[in-house]
């Protein structure tokens, strides 16, 4: 059996509009992952953790560049795929967690809304059945329902 996730010699560098400077993020980087398995990610601040966990979800800033290597998740090359078929994969199939809650959530929208939108989204489902999903999630952590607006 094939691992859930596998990265192979991965290389992503951050190019100067000029062309001129390069930053190597992310250097040779070779790790697999099986179904059930978590993986910890540690280094300073500017090691590159946050662009190897970007470059999983094809959400690199446009200076960056894939200069080498491969994303396989479910057996499929993810830096092959088109935008369409990412944007398929991204959020229903594998997401990112930030760690900065600033970053995470965004006060003008209320809690329900920001868990409600991905279900909308990536799975399709209406206004209505989205928020009892929340409702339902937002249970299982122990936090109050949101209230629709």
């Amino acid at each position: 059996m094939s691992p859930l996730l596998e990265i192979r010699n991965l290389g992503v560098h951050y190019v100067t509009a000029r062309g001129a400077r390069v930053n190597r993020a992310v250097d040779e980087v070779s790790f697999s992952l099986d179904a059930g398995e978590t993986l910890g990610i540690v280094g300073e601040s500017g090691s590159g953790k946050t662009t190897l966990a970007l470059s999983l979800l094809r959400l690199l800033p446009t200076a960056a560049r894939f200069v080498s290597g491969e994303v396989r998740f479910e057996g499929r090359d993810l830096l092959a795929l088109s935008d369409k078929e990412m944007r398929k994969v991204r959020g229903q199939r594998i997401a990112m967690i930030l760690q900065d809650p600033l970053a995470s959530l965004n006060p003008l929208f209320t809690i329900g809304n920001q868990v409600a939108e991905p279900l909308r989204v990536h799975e399709h489902a209406s206004r209505k059945s989205a928020w009892a999903r929340a409702r339902e999630l937002l249970r299982s952590v122990k936090s109050p329902p949101p209230r629709p607006v």
